[in-house]
């Protein structure tokens, strides 16, 4: 880990005048802009700002010109006292590095975009809250989101709002340390979620003998159904389990290259869209003793329910812990189900961390329109939790199921996310299941993994867990 004495911000005089359930959305957003720029918001009043500072508030005028007036209109702290959806019509456009960029709040008619309202809508989650459209498991759907009908899937709205703010306050000289992932200046967080200790199950031996052959439940012809079937004995009669081959090789590809891992395990079944495993299986506590050993990271995969029920999260994880040197601190909700404010309410109370469930289950992006670290915030109760978001950016079965893209296309959409979170000195938050080099049902998903290592590493990043990642980035241990 980097020095702390890297990572200490310097305390930054900040006023904030407005309606009061809007202050802690308001002093919320500020910080999380802020802190990636080495700055610590101090919360002062505005007769303090004479030595300068930033003042944001609906009030701007008549400060000195060593302050950094950013102008709050009334209108937008009515929005966020509602529940209406926020209508695309209103969005407004800055430019910024060449591009144009999404700021959606801001004085009607004239006057500067809002970038600390516009950051406090894609943290905060607030489209999620008052876009009630889910998908069958629940989830807050991609075609959805604000971000897919402004086509800024892939552009980090509020990372550009930062580096607008961060060329203003250095024009006033304010000295500005980015904080960085230990000596590198942007990150890559492999992450495994592991389903299945075990390909060839009862139901999936069935599926091979019985409904792919005899019930063509794939619909192909009969020469193309004699081939998955010679492909399936081969690769069942063969030594060891190509599930449990992938689980070990995930571990060494990222050791290869210098690097760790987060790898996240389930403890409980609770419905038919979990495999049941049992933490206490000799292969697995070698697994985990294996993975401790290397610095690798061992987080929780929860149950499919868990996401809502009161004492599933608090369960799994204590049966976790009971097989783990450390505590895990780390979680990812399986099928990424994630309903807020329970989910990061209940991840607070069982002693999580870190969250990594915020990404889109059917393409890749930024989903809180940003690739950098923020605490989760709680809409109900008007306050940020102690639970951080490393924000999901791309995840393998979104590629080649959601969109079915090609390798290649694969890997340039890959691509594209790298060079987006080194641009902004984020973190690329991937997610690879153990199933990497089944090629009979997933066929190039270990060489993309493998191919996106490289790419990464080529590239500078720091490639950690994301508990090591946010330690370095905060200088400080979760």
């Amino acid at each position: 880990m980097a020095d702390p004495s890297e990572h200490r911000a310097t305390p930054l005089p900040c006023c904030v005048e407005a309606p009061a359930s809007y202050l802690p959305k308001a002093r919320y957003a500020l910080r999380m802009l802020l802190l990636p720029l080495g700055l610590e918001p101090r919360w002062v009043e505005r007769a303090a700002l004479a030595g300068g500072g930033l003042y944001y508030g609906t009030q701007p005028g008549g400060l000195p010109e060593s302050v950094l007036a950013l102008r709050l209109h009334p209108a937008t702290a009515a929005y966020f006292d509602g529940a209406t959806p926020y209508d695309p019509a209103r969005v407004r456009w800055i430019d910024w590095d060449g591009e144009r960029w999404p700021v959606l709040f801001g004085e009607p008619g004239r006057g500067e975009a809002d970038l600390v309202a516009s950051a406090l809508f894609w943290l905060s989650g607030w489209q999620e809250v008052t876009t009630r459209e889910r998908d069958p498991h629940g989830r807050f759907p991609h075609q959805a989101s604000l971000q897919a009908r402004l086509g800024t899937t892939l552009r980090p709205a509020v990372d550009a709002c930062r580096e607008v703010l961060a060329g203003r306050l250095a024009a006033l000289g304010l000295p500005l340390h980015r904080r960085t992932w230990g000596t590198a200046a942007w990150a890559c967080c492999p992450t495994h979620d592991v389903d299945y200790l075990r390909k060839w199950r009862k139901g999936m031996v069935y599926r091979e003998v019985v409904e792919y052959p005899l019930r063509n439940l794939r619909r192909v012809v009969p020469a193309a159904r004699a081939r998955r079937f010679g492909r399936f004995v081969r690769d069942w009669l063969r030594p060891g389990d190509v599930y449990r081959q992938a689980f070990e090789r995930m571990q060494h590809e990222v050791e290869q290259r210098g690097g760790t891992a987060t790898f996240f395990l389930k403890t409980a079944a609770h419905g038919p869209n979990d495999v049941f495993y049992d933490p206490g299986d000799p292969y697995l506590r070698r697994r985990i003793a294996a993975l401790e050993a290397a610095g690798f990271e061992v987080g929780l995969h929860p149950s499919y329910h868990a996401h809502t029920h009161p004492f599933y999260l608090e369960e799994e994880r204590a049966r976790l812990a009971a097989v783990t040197a450390r505590a895990p601190v780390s979680v990812r909700q399986h099928f990424l189900r994630y309903e807020a404010p329970t989910t990061p309410r209940l991840q607070h109370a069982a002693g999580f961390r870190i969250d990594s469930t915020l990404g889109f289950a059917e393409h890749e992006g930024f989903r809180h329109a940003t690739c950098l670290p923020f605490q989760l915030f709680d809409s109900i109760a008007n306050r940020p939790l102690d639970v951080w978001e490393m924000p999901l950016a791309l995840m393998e079965s979104a590629l080649f199921n959601r969109r079915a893209l090609t390798p290649e296309a694969a890997r340039q959409a890959t691509e594209t996310v790298l060079a987006t979170c080194r641009r902004f000195g984020g973190a690329a938050v991937m997610l690879w299941h153990n199933v990497l080099w089944d090629e009979l049902d997933h066929p190039g998903w270990g060489a993309h993994f493998v191919e996106t290592l490289e790419a990464a590493v080529a590239a500078g990043a720091h490639l950690a867990s994301l508990r090591a990642a946010l330690s370095a980035w905060l200088g400080e241990e979760v």
